[in-house]
């Protein structure tokens, strides 16, 4: 009887460690309220009294889904991806609805061409198992600083890394950007859009990513918010004018600028 007493102590404190660690790791931010909660997606916003706005978006990806979209890709003579608006791309993804899955959130994604339509690609892009390009820029721009935000939404997994060419060959969705290091006007109040992941139940799979998205940022800013929301790697997706989020159809950043490619992020699986 004692025996079974204290195995059920030591069941209990551990399960009382665990519950404790999890809701440590997905405290939300003082400032931070929800404006959408839905299976796997919170939105989170930050107003502030200057007019500088911040969001927050947390997907579990074994309950949600992360999905890339691009617009139409020609392979000859170099792999270009066409331009579209990010309320084209808003369409794009609730034409993918489904039953089981609904679209809720759309931002900006991969580094581009300015000058080009169709655009090249600057640090790689490949798209449902399809490699679009490993990256124009890649040997040319940012040496040391280019990172990929690498996942599969099947299996619910996402990372960041260093980029090198073979995490394009194991994962099917695998988006190349820029560490929050570098230098893209880095003290300067603009647009930005980051991306992090973190593991929220210690299993050694990081399976929650966070998409954050603000109108009036520098880089340490928005990398110190992914921190506070227990980013445990994290990376800069491209922002300025490029920058834009759209929440159930509604803009909440808004640009006028065409990119190639978006995120997006759905309820359910």
């Amino acid at each position: 009887m004692k025996s079974q007493k204290l195995l059920l102590g030591i069941v209990t404190a551990v399960i009382s460690i665990s519950h404790s660690y999890t809701a440590q790791a997905l405290s939300i931010p003082s400032g931070f309220q929800p404006i959408l909660e839905d299976t796997g997606v919170q939105v989170y916003k930050k107003d502030d009294t200057n007019g500088k706005l911040e969001y927050v978006t947390v997907v579990n990806t074994a309950k949600a889904t992360i999905e890339n979209l691009i617009g139409a890709v020609d392979s000859t003579p170099n792999d270009r991806v066409s331009k579209k608006t990010l309320s084209n791309f808003w369409q794009d993804a609730v034409n993918q609805n489904t039953s089981s899955r609904k679209a809720k959130v759309v931002v900006n994604g991969a580094f581009f061409s300015t000058r080009d339509n169709p655009t090249g690609i600057a640090f790689g892009l490949k798209v449902h198992g399809n490699l679009i390009t490993y990256g124009y820029a890649i040997g040319k721009e940012y040496p040391g600083q280019i990172r990929t935000f690498a996942f599969n939404p099947l299996l619910g997994s996402a990372n960041i890394q260093a980029y090198i060419q073979q995490t394009f060959n194991r994962f099917p969705e695998v988006i190349g950007l820029l560490d929050t290091g570098a230098n893209k006007s880095a003290s300067k109040y603009l647009p930005r859009t980051f991306v992090g992941v973190r593991d929220d139940n210690s299993d050694g799979v990081k399976e929650t990513v966070l998409l954050y998205s603000s109108n009036y940022a520098r880089q340490i800013d928005a990398s110190q918010v992914l921190r506070s929301f227990g980013a445990s790697a994290q990376a800069m997706l491209d922002g300025g004018g490029s920058t834009g989020l759209i929440v159930d159809g509604k803009s909440f950043i808004s640009t006028n600028r065409p990119v190639p490619h978006a995120i997006a992020v759905y309820a359910g699986k």
